[in-house]
């Protein structure tokens, strides 16, 4: 019996502690370089067009000490959203993102992201990636997305002559 209410008293502690951690004002209010921020409704304003990352971000602090410089979160009425955020390690990345409507019972409605991420290398070289994701699945393009090397003669001649003599059935 005593083990009982040893074990009862614990679990309400651990359900007392998870609620007063949850109503905190931030989640991330703990994290440095993270600014610290409260909810406040926005008017929703459609984004038509979809910027890259700074690409010149001043290098003034370690991975470690970064701080946020810029950090922007918009959420519409009909499930589209847009988010930007750039710290002062050079790290960049923005998205925004609408629901397309294709019908069906039940009706599927995916969301279409598109947006881009950069960062700096430990060369000095700035990484920058921009992508779509959709029905078609996710599609990045960037400077640094290996591209695979030309196709060498000798096998582009072997697969032509395969074409051309594969056995008909």
């Amino acid at each position: 019996m005593k083990f009982a209410l040893v074990a009862l008293a614990c679990m309400l502690a651990a359900a007392h502690a998870q609620i007063a951690s949850f109503n905190r004002a931030s989640t991330f209010a703990g994290f440095p370089g993270f600014p610290r921020t409260t909810y406040r409704p926005q008017v929703y304003r459609p984004v038509t067009t979809v910027a890259p990352p700074s690409r010149y971000v001043a290098r003034v602090s370690g991975d470690a000490n970064a701080q946020t410089l810029k950090f922007g979160n918009d959420q519409g009425p009909d499930g589209s959203y847009n988010y930007f955020y750039e710290t002062d390690n050079g790290i960049a990345a923005q998205e925004q993102g609408t629901p397309r409507n294709f019908g069906g019972n039940p009706p599927v409605v995916p969301v279409v992201a598109q947006g881009s991420y950069s960062w700096t290398s430990p060369e000095g070289e700035v990484i920058a990636i921009s992508y779509i994701a959709d029905e078609n699945g996710y599609q990045p393009v960037g400077n640094a997305i290996p591209t695979p090397p030309p196709v060498p003669p000798q096998i582009a001649r072997a697969l032509e002559y395969i074409a051309r003599n594969a056995p008909r059935q």
